[in-house]
């Protein structure tokens, strides 16, 4: 069996004469060195206090950031969401829009649609004679053109005229209108693809903002509204498209410690290679010394890897990762 060609990750073998105890560097005893040991106060995930200086285990997990376009990422999405609180969609509408012209580009036509999408909520507000609370998502066809789901306050039926208006108001293609399920809800809050692979080509490649949910203003229940706040424009902002900000993503980890109380300490931090890759080291390196692997899609590292970790993440806090030809930690 071949060992993983790996050159920017310093393997357990690599590491042999360095010992977890032994006296810490001088760059890492300066203040502009290593951060604190492990668990320098905080508060732990479980809500308890977190107790510096006693952790039990220190792991590495997969990074997933809020993302419609990945599973995990869209689940950190909901669970914000739900966090805000959501209201009650018992008997809410539940409409389907989507864009009929395919003489013109998937981009084109979502532009389109999502223009659109102000006013024909307003002719719907018109009609009824009063507001409601609404929200919607986007989703693709498997041509790559876009179609919107639309939950709508409105428990009573929908008079049959204006059925036949809604159509007309949308103008773009067909329109469907029936009563909320439990399934549409889940739905709703589903990611919109399991990776940048399952995504047109088009949004892939899309650089800026790509708005995939949208809710009106007092939809959420317990999230305290937003205080606008006047700042200076982000020149230097650089705007990338949605392959190139998952290629990040995946070479980043979650640091997560816990103490002898079971309280955790979780934070992101930027690796020099792939989480996968990191993760298929490892387990052959835990075959080659014969002990017992960790569990899955976990990796086990020691505090003074902890501590090199963080100081890399916070030396290169502007970069989106690490360079390929930046120096180690001393």
């Amino acid at each position: 069996m071949t060992a993983p060609r790996v050159v920017d990750w310093r393997s357990e073998h690599d590491r042999a004469s360095r010992s977890d105890d032994a006296p810490q560097s001088a760059r890492s005893r300066t203040a502009g060195g290593f951060p604190a040991p492990i668990g320098g106060g905080g508060r732990g995930v479980g809500g308890s206090e977190f107790r510096a200086g006693r952790v039990q285990t220190i792991e590495l997990h997969p990074y997933a950031s809020e993302s419609w376009f990945t599973a995990e990422g869209a689940r950190i999405k909901a669970r914000r969401l739900q966090q805000a609180g959501l209201p009650d969609f018992t008997n809410w509408r539940f409409v389907t829009v989507t864009v009929a012209n395919r003489n013109i580009s998937p981009a084109d036509a979502y532009q389109l649609g999502n223009d659109r999408m102000r006013r024909f909520l307003a002719r719907i507000r018109k009609a009824l004679g009063r507001r409601f609370l609404w929200c919607w998502k986007l989703e693709f066809h498997e041509d790559g053109y876009a179609h919107w789901h639309l939950l709508i306050e409105y428990r009573e039926r929908i008079p049959a005229e204006m059925l036949a208006d809604l159509e007309t108001w949308w103008g773009l293609g067909r329109v469907n209108v029936r009563r909320v399920k439990r399934t549409d809800i889940r739905y709703v809050f589903k990611y919109v693809a399991k990776g940048p692979e399952d995504v047109p080509e088009w949004v892939a490649r899309h650089k800026g903002r790509f708005r995939v949910f949208q809710a009106c203003r007092g939809f959420f229940t317990t999230r305290k509204p937003r205080t606008a706040k006047r700042a200076e424009p982000l020149s230097c902002v650089v705007r990338v498209d949605l392959v190139t900000r998952l290629g990040w993503d995946r070479r980043k980890a979650l640091l997560v410690m816990t103490d002898d109380q079971g309280n955790r300490r979780t934070r992101a931090v930027k690796l020099r290679m792939t989480f996968n890759a990191l993760l298929v080291m490892r387990a052959y390196e835990s075959i080659q010394r014969r002990v017992q692997l960790a569990p899955p899609e976990v990796v086990n590292i020691s505090q003074q890897q902890a501590e090199e970790l963080q100081y890399e993440h916070r030396q290169f806090a502007g970069l989106a990762g690490i360079p390929e030809n930046a120096a180690y930690a001393a």
